[in-house]
């Protein structure tokens, strides 16, 4: 492994073999354990505590020590994504319906308000992730305009190569869409915002960009990020299509896992998941 300060990993993953692991890095080497047996989504930390989504599950709070304290089960029709926290408010994307619904963390987890980009309640713009500072909130979707309908991951991927995705940035405070920050994406996830910067992967291209800054190249579909100091972790799901893919990149990694990757050196290590599909990755 690359030379990496001590930490500690939260990993979702969704779909078949999912679950939640904890990935604990100790003096170059690391310890592997499944926390939840479900499929996992977004993931977030909320004070001491941690909160974890499942599209199966609905809504898990677990404590410091990963222990579930509370499970709010919403339904499976809304195909939950990514999650954020402000002012005790969980925003939490409900892909299905082109919408981040707000739930009340102080009130039993609460649906008290939600935010719409599409009157339609068939997934036409395939919402997935999302980050806040401040009042302003960051969104990754695969089409705006929104496109007729997405249907199953394995049938728009890879056959839809137009690249429609982008980056929105939302007032909260004026409830609206400032600016498109990033167009022309294919299949964007995972976005986040560190340091002044803007980080996100572009997962269909197996890319992680920094604004306009194609930053690392992945030998698989991209999606999970997160960063500390000069250390990237970033997931990688096994890809399907591979005969498809091999027409245009010259190798695919076919393992499921978190590539460790040194932003200034540009140097990588990669470490083996037992699932199929990574979504999240939290520093904790």
């Amino acid at each position: 492994m690359i030379p990496i300060d001590d930490c500690k990993l939260l990993i979702s993953c969704c779909n078949h073999k999912g679950g939640l692991y904890l990935v604990q890095i100790i003096q170059q080497q690391y310890e592997i354990k499944k926390v939840l047996h479900v499929g996992c989504t977004g993931i977030t930390k909320y004070g001491s505590s941690f909160v974890v989504i499942s599209n199966s599950h609905g809504i898990f709070i677990l404590d410091e020590n990963l222990k579930v304290i509370k499970n709010k089960v919403l339904s499976t029709e809304l195909d939950l994504h990514g999650i954020a926290i402000d002012n005790d408010k969980a925003y939490i994307v409900e892909t299905k319906t082109n919408s981040i619904g707000i739930y009340d963390l102080k009130n039993d987890l609460e649906r008290m308000d939600e935010i719409r980009f599409s009157p339609k309640n068939d997934d036409v713009s395939h919402v997935n992730d999302l980050y806040i500072v401040n009042d302003t909130l960051y969104v990754s979707m695969f089409s705006n305009p929104p496109r007729k309908k997405w249907t199953s991951f394995a049938s728009y991927f890879p056959h839809i190569t137009i690249r429609r995705g982008v980056i929105l940035e939302y007032s909260l405070q004026e409830r609206k869409v400032v600016k498109i920050c990033h167009d022309k994406l294919f299949q964007p996830h995972s976005v986040l915002h560190h340091d002044n910067n803007l980080y996100y992967c572009v997962s269909g291209e197996f890319l992680v960009k920094r604004n306009e800054e194609d930053i690392f190249k992945g030998l698989g579909y991209t999606r999970g990020l997160a960063v500390k100091n000069h250390t990237m972790f970033i997931g990688q799901s096994e890809s399907r299509h591979i005969s498809k893919l091999l027409k245009k990149h010259t190798n695919v990694l076919l393992d499921c896992g978190i590539y460790v990757h040194d932003i200034s050196t540009k140097l990588s290590s990669f470490i083996h998941i037992p699932s199929e599909e990574i979504y999240g990755i939290l520093v904790i």
